[in-house]
């Protein structure tokens, strides 16, 4: 931020100039100089005049230069630009000193007429030694040392014991700065330097880093704390490698039998799900001969060393269990080429590391109960139905998981009523399955629509096996394998009858056998021996008043009935093959009771079909002989 003195006269005449500043120059760089400013002389342009900056038209120039240190003054006048002091670019010869600089600019020559414009200025020269340098990088002890040259290869036996290397400077500097990168790993290591010499690492400590190939960048600064002018700067590659010199390729937990695990630094590891007794293994290639394990319990601080001298390097040592517990830990194992960590380093590694109990894992999947889009289902031969699922309001889905629809019946082919306990003890066995809200469904029979909530993941719907796998079966591989998942094992009951397209032909003047709760029914007609299907939709009752007994019945089947004013309710009787066996009617005038003869039925399962103009609906019966 720069503040200048001007004191500036007021313009006569238009096109009379100004001045615009001053800098230190000499014709091909420049410093402009700031009013109270301090500069060092050997930081300025080589052969330096003050050359004072000015704008508009002019002819000439004076200028009068005082040491304010000395009360001397000099001054001179300019008739061509630039106007310089020393006049005529000539090199600055007053030495170092605060000086007061005074100029006045003339629209004519030899500083006739008034002045243009004024500007005062002042600042100070000293004699600051300049900047220093960098002279070149080596590695030294102290004692010995070897230059490093850029892209140059070092035999780590050929160089100095306990070397490190020391940044070579000449002239004025107060600190360094080293950025030392590994170009095989990637590894990024630097330190700040405020005292002589600058070596990596710091305070001439041993080199650390191994063999490998390096990029060293240094910089050194006029003050401390990488402060004031960065004074140089250079950026060198080299190569450190050494014969049959090993290195570190991970670290393991094993117990020397079972699969290891290979620890990642940052991993998160739970004791159960680690090898029984393990031990930390150091793996290694090339040549060595003992590895130092450093273990920090980073939570409590605490730190183990032990060293290993013969394969495999392990901790703790000679195989022994892990014994420190559970906790993040920092192991850093170092290579030497020497017994008891002689020798060369050959390679340093670390990893950081959480050992948990780890808590029981919570499985949110849940099943809840199956709701299904009816109970009873007419198919025609040769056709199929879906029939659709909707979760219960206690179905839980966890991102990544999937809805399966399984259907499943007895494997006897025993018959099945509604009662979802009905069947305890007995097979079922699965008989088809669909991922998502839907299952197909194509012949008759008693079965139960089940809902799965698996992870493609984790659970493999290729080992159900349609007609083998029965619903226990998946439960126990759930269990068995600790699979988060849910099974609806009881399912929704429904029946599924097949209409016979003969049938219907052949009795056209019987009622149509309605759908249930809004479903479309499949009606055959036919129509010069070509069977046409054509799709009704009748809403059903979704709650009626009605008593069937006994249920299950042997000869006789009451049914009462609350009926409405004028209504009279027809019935049909199907079996599972949607065929009518028994049809009647019945009104007000019997207070809305009857007694249907069921003493001709076979054993087994029927649909009774209620219908009047006002509503319909349809109940199951279990004829017993």
């Amino acid at each position: 931020m720069f503040s200048f003195i001007f004191s500036n006269s007021v313009m006569a005449e238009t096109y009379c100039g100004q001045i615009s500043g001053f800098k230190f120059s000499n014709g091909s760089s420049s410093t402009t100089i700031t009013n109270n400013g301090t500069y060092t002389i050997g930081d300025l342009p080589n052969n330096f005049f003050v050359d004072v900056k000015v704008s508009g038209y002019s002819q000439s120039a004076k200028i009068r230069v005082k040491n304010l240190n000395t009360g001397q003054y000099i001054t001179i006048q300019e008739n061509y630009l630039p106007y310089t002091f020393p006049g005529g670019n000539g090199a600055w010869s007053y030495g170092p000193g605060t000086y007061e600089i005074k100029a006045k600019l003339y629209k004519y020559n030899y500083c006739n007429s008034y002045s243009c414009d004024t500007e005062t200025i002042r600042f100070t020269l000293t004699n600051t030694p300049p900047c220093g340098q960098i002279d070149g990088l080596a590695f030294s002890n102290g004692t010995n040392s070897v230059n490093i040259t850029n892209g140059g290869t070092y035999d780590i036996a050929s160089l100095p014991y306990n070397f490190y290397v020391d940044v070579l400077v000449s002239g004025v500097s107060e600190s360094a700065y080293n950025r030392i990168t590994n170009l095989d790993t990637g590894a990024v290591y630097s330190n700040t330097e405020n005292v002589l010499p600058y070596t990596y690492p710091a305070g001439n400590s041993a080199w650390t880093l191994g063999t490998g190939t390096f990029q060293f960048y240094s910089s050194v600064y006029k003050y401390n704390n990488l402060c004031g002018t960065k004074c140089d700067a250079v950026c060198i590659t080299f190569t450190i490698y050494e014969d049959n010199c090993g290195d570190i390729t991970e670290f393991q937990f094993t117990n020397g039998t079972d699969q290891a695990t290979t620890i990642v630094d940052g991993g998160l590891y739970t004791v159960n799900d680690l090898p029984a007794g393990f031990y930390i293994d150091g793996i290694v290639n090339g040549d060595s001969d003992s590895l130092r394990f450093e273990v920090t319990n980073v939570n409590t601080g605490q730190v183990y060393n032990i060293i290993e001298n013969y394969l495999p390097y392990t901790f703790p040592a000679g195989n022994g269990a892990w014994f420190l517990g559970t906790g993040t830990f920092q192991v850093k194992g170092s290579l030497f080429t020497g017994n008891y960590c002689n020798g060369t380093l050959c390679d340093e590694d670390t990893v950081t590391f959480t050992i948990t109990d780890g808590p029981d894992e919570v499985c949110d999947a849940e099943a809840g109960s199956t709701n299904t889009d009816g109970s009873i289902y007419l198919v025609l031969p040769g056709f199929q139905k879906r029939v659709q699922v909707t979760p219960g309001p206690n179905a839980v889905l966890p991102e990544g998981y999937n809805y399966c629809t399984l259907i499943s019946s007895k494997a006897d082919g025993s018959d099945d009523d509604d009662d979802d306990d009905d069947d305890n003890g007995s097979i079922r066995t699965i008989k088809s399955f669909e991922v998502g809200l839907s299952a197909a469904i194509n012949q008759a029979g008693l079965f139960r629509v089940h809902l799965l909530v698996y992870n493609p993941e984790t659970l493999d719907l290729n080992s159900i096996v349609p007609g083998t796998t029965t619903p226990t079966d998946v439960l126990n591989t759930l269990a068995n394998n600790n699979i988060c998942a849910s099974l609806d094992d009881a399912g929704k009951s429904i029946v599924v009858i097949t209409a016979g397209p003969d049938e219907r032909a052949a009795n056209t003047d019987e009622p149509k056998v309605e759908p249930i709760k809004g479903e479309d029914l499949q009606t055959v007609e036919t129509t010069k021996n070509t069977l046409v299907s054509k799709p009704e939709e009748v809403v059903e009752t979704a709650s009626v008043d009605i008593k069937l007994y006994p249920n299950p019945v042997v000869d006789n089947l009451n049914v009462e009935l609350l009926l409405l004013d004028a209504e009279v309710m027809n019935y049909q009787v199907f079996d599972l093959n949607g065929k009518q066996v028994i049809k009647g009617a019945f009104d007000n005038s019997t207070f809305g009771k009857t007694q249907v003869n069921t003493s001709a039925l076979s054993t087994g399962l029927y649909v009774v079909k209620f219908q009047s103009n006002f509503r319909s609906f349809s109940k199951k019966i279990q004829v017993s002989k």
